[in-house]
């Protein structure tokens, strides 16, 4: 019996060894971000940005949230199963703004948008969120894929906007 198990420990011990050492090549962080142009002036899309009561109509982030409250600089949406998160207005410039997300399990994502005039008719509108990621080959492993997650609802989150600020 034990010439069965020997091998399968060994097996199981070196598949974990080369994992972290593939975790440990792997970037500490992680960018993703997305973009559309929009036919609007900078400042007011900057006004928007950074008007907290205009996100629930925009972001899909706080879609399905039971519970929305702003309060100066500070955005709270709960979900029904209890998870409370937090967008924190840090900074409004004239370049972009800048938007921290904290969530229920405390992971904390630098949050924010650039806006930038590109051509005469419009300006480029970008929100990219910069992720720390620990050590743990789990995390850096999520880190090649947070990309794919997370890109399709800043996507529709940026063709809300678009939507949103032509309505008004």
């Amino acid at each position: 019996m034990n010439r069965i198990y020997k091998p399968l420990i060994i097996g199981i011990c070196g598949l974990i060894g080369v994992m972290l050492l593939i975790s440990l090549i792997l970037p500490g962080q992680v960018m993703t971000s997305k973009w559309i142009k929009v036919s609007q002036d900078k400042d007011s899309v900057i006004n928007v940005i950074s008007d907290l009561n205009s996100w629930k109509e925009w972001n899909s982030l706080l879609k399905g949230a039971e519970e929305i409250t702003v309060k100066d600089s500070l955005l709270n949406w709960k979900y029904s199963n209890g998870n409370e998160n937090t967008i924190r207005l840090e900074s409004v410039q004239p370049n972009g703004v800048s938007a921290p997300i904290t969530f229920n399990n405390g992971k904390f994502i630098n949050s924010g948008f650039s806006v930038e005039k590109r051509e005469a008719d419009s300006v480029q509108v970008v929100w990219y969120v910069i992720e720390e990621l620990k050590w743990y080959p789990w995390e850096k492993f999520y880190g090649m894929m947070a990309a794919d997650m997370k890109g399709p609802l800043m996507q529709k989150s940026l063709d809300d906007l678009k939507v949103y600020l032509n309505r008004r």
